[in-house]
């Protein structure tokens, strides 16, 4: 009898969290969470289905948790999701960040004690296998952290080289920057990690605005440039192209200011048009890349009009007229087709015609000025 009480005893022992090995069950809430080591690999088990492991670990300074998977048994695909221990809210759970694919990483503001679980993606799968798990923590290596905020935006010298990265997965790093009057920042890069295509936008802030920020124009690629109309702090803001990737060390970014070189900025909007006639000479510029600039012009006489370009180099300037609707005066409608220069239109006297300008493609840009004659 004493035997196989002690038969029953064991069975039951074994069944309890299935053997796993430095995961030590219950662990299926935040507060049962274990203990783990920071460079020790343990191993765990998702089984049965829908189990849910909990650990913890005591981080003393800024900088990125990382959580690493080997061994994964082929039927599970464990993700993990970050958290912070709420002692006396309903919830306990403070998600840092939402679910995601190991390996993973998060940042990690301040020291503290950090919590991550670990399941089957879709909880429909389980295994008695053991997955092997690595946790490390990685120091602060981007000197302009925090920085995920526009609130928490990084001052930035004009002109001057920094050191930043884009780390973990989904990092978004806010720059701000002061400038004194109309005119152009440009945003280089070098030394970029293979694994992330840097891209910018441009924002300008106010917290008494819904929204706070107002973009001044949309995603591109480094290198590149913005216009700007007047003087003010301009919000620069960089990520991954598709947030689906990142690099654990620097690249260098490089923030400069261009004076305004084409005297008829802004115009690129037909509400801006600048007025032209026949015989100017005009000095203008496309630039930054997707640069158009409207002009306006009427003729007295005659029935053609014809612009001629000289000293342009990277950009193919095209030439298209409109003339206002008469259905609605805040829309234009088609008058000609685009055109390369030199390029000559039929006109009608007294019409008063608005005049694009751009490159052929608007995958081109140049800060040269150059000049257009009109005939």
């Amino acid at each position: 009898m004493l035997i196989l009480t002690g038969l029953l005893v064991l069975a039951l022992v074994g069944c309890k969290g299935v053997g796993k090995v430095g995961d030590k069950e219950p662990n299926n809430t935040i507060e049962q969470a274990n203990d783990i080591t920071l460079g020790q690999p343990f191993s765990l088990t998702i089984n049965p289905q829908g189990d849910m492991d909990w650990f913890k670990v005591d981080l003393t300074e800024q900088g990125y948790l990382k959580v690493q998977a080997s061994q994964v048994p082929e039927e599970l695909g464990l993700e993990v999701v970050f958290a912070l221990y709420q002692e006396w809210e309903g919830s306990k759970e403070k998600r840092i960040r939402g679910w995601r694919r190991l390996p993973d990483a998060v940042f990690i503001p301040k020291a503290g004690t950090y919590y991550f679980v670990i399941k089957d993606d879709y909880d429909d799968k389980s295994s008695t296998k053991q997955a092997q798990i690595k946790v490390d923590f990685l120091k602060e290596f981007d000197p302009t952290e925090p920085n995920n905020d526009p609130e928490e935006a990084t001052v930035i010298e004009l002109a001057s080289d920094i050191k930043i990265a884009i780390y973990p997965v989904g990092d978004q790093d806010w720059l701000k920057v002061k400038v004194e009057k109309q005119g152009y920042l440009t945003v280089k890069s070098k030394d970029v990690c293979e694994e992330i295509v840097p891209e910018v936008n441009y924002s300008v802030f106010d917290e008494w605005a819904e929204p706070k920020i107002k973009r001044i124009r949309n995603w591109k690629r480094l290198p590149d440039a913005c216009f700007i109309p007047e003087g003010g702090d301009y919000y620069i803001h960089v990520h991954d192209d598709y947030d689906d990737a990142a690099c654990e060390r620097t690249y260098d970014l490089r923030i400069e200011f261009l004076d305004e070189m084409d005297q008829f900025e802004p115009n690129d909007d037909f509400k801006q048009a600048k007025t032209i006639n026949r015989d100017d000479k005009i000095s203008v510029a496309i630039f930054p890349t997707g640069d158009r600039d409207y002009y306006k012009i009427k003729i007295s006489e005659g029935n053609k009009i014809k612009f001629l370009a000289k000293d342009f180099s990277d950009v193919v300037p095209e030439i298209k007229l409109y003339v206002l609707s008469e259905k609605d005066p805040n829309k234009l409608e088609d008058f000609s087709d685009w055109k390369k220069c030199p390029a000559e239109f039929d006109v009608n006297v007294g019409q008063e015609y608005f005049v694009l300008l751009h490159d052929d493609y608007n995958d081109a840009s140049s800060p040269k000025p150059f000049e257009i004659m009109v005939e």
